[in-house]
């Protein structure tokens, strides 16, 4: 039978191969190759407004189907009333879940406390 000592010790060494074997490209600074090497030998395209589109316009969105308007005082004090509602339901489903969770925690400190 393979004791408890010998089964963490390798669940760590697993778990420290695969942190030394993971590629961590993340935090590694990334060679900036030169802008000769990019460049090509074209005649028509040599200046840098032309690199970036600068030869064809994009067109425009057309936003003209929104319709825009300021709301109404009635309008805000529904969209308000409404707001308020949502929050007070999530003011009680924290609170709800918090005293839910505290349960457990208070029974162990009530055995911890309070038992023989």
């Amino acid at each position: 039978m393979i004791s408890r000592n010998a089964i963490s010790t390798a669940i760590l060494v697993a778990c420290v191969a695969a942190l030394t074997l993971s590629s961590t490209d993340g935090f590694t600074t990334q060679s900036i190759q030169s802008r000769a090497a990019f460049t090509t030998v074209n005649s028509d395209s040599s200046t840098s407004l032309s690199v970036f589109g600068g030869k064809k316009k994009k067109e425009e969105e057309d936003l003209s189907f929104i319709e825009t308007r300021d709301l109404t005082r009635d309008e805000m004090l529904e969209i308000n009333k409404r707001n308020e509602e949502v929050m007070n339901r999530e003011l009680q489903a924290m609170t709800g879940i918090s005293v839910l969770f505290s349960f457990p925690i208070l029974y162990l400190c009530w055995v911890a406390f309070f038992s023989d």
